[in-house]
């Protein structure tokens, strides 16, 4: 049985995710996106991408069920953006082939613009870390 402060936990889990995703974006621009590229170029999903789709797909019910049985105040914040990402996630494994071309062909567009998907992140890693450490 899960116990403790799954909302603190997933929390801490997605800042860490988002700022080693950051860090990667920044120090290692190039073969990060050039991976991302390879990755969303490919006719069927990689096995990297599998375990990035399970990955939300996992936290999807984990939250599910600290929604269901860990009540905390404001835990519905979490709960929406999880929510919202893993639908996102169905979506792509849904969808492939369409959103895998939209996602290589907007890394190819965006080249130099993509330090702005990655201070997007930082901040969406920075809401985290406050809700663990402050909210939850």
């Amino acid at each position: 049985m899960l116990t403790g402060n799954l909302f603190r936990t997933i929390s801490l889990v997605l800042a860490a995710s988002a700022f080693i995703k950051v860090f990667f974006g920044i120090f290692y621009h190039d073969k990060l996106y050039g991976w991302a590229k390879k990755h969303y170029s490919q006719d069927k999903r990689s096995l990297a991408v599998n375990l990035l789709l399970i990955y939300a797909l996992v936290l999807l019910l984990v939250v599910w069920y600290a929604t269901l049985t860990q009540y905390v105040p404001l835990g519905w914040i979490l709960t929406l953006i999880i929510t919202s990402a893993s639908v996102k996630s169905i979506g792509i494994l849904l969808n492939w082939k369409l959103v895998s071309e939209k996602f290589a062909e907007f890394i190819v567009k965006a080249e130099g613009k993509l330090w702005m998907v990655d201070l997007f992140v930082g901040i969406l890693g920075v809401l985290f870390l406050y809700l663990a450490l402050v909210i939850y």
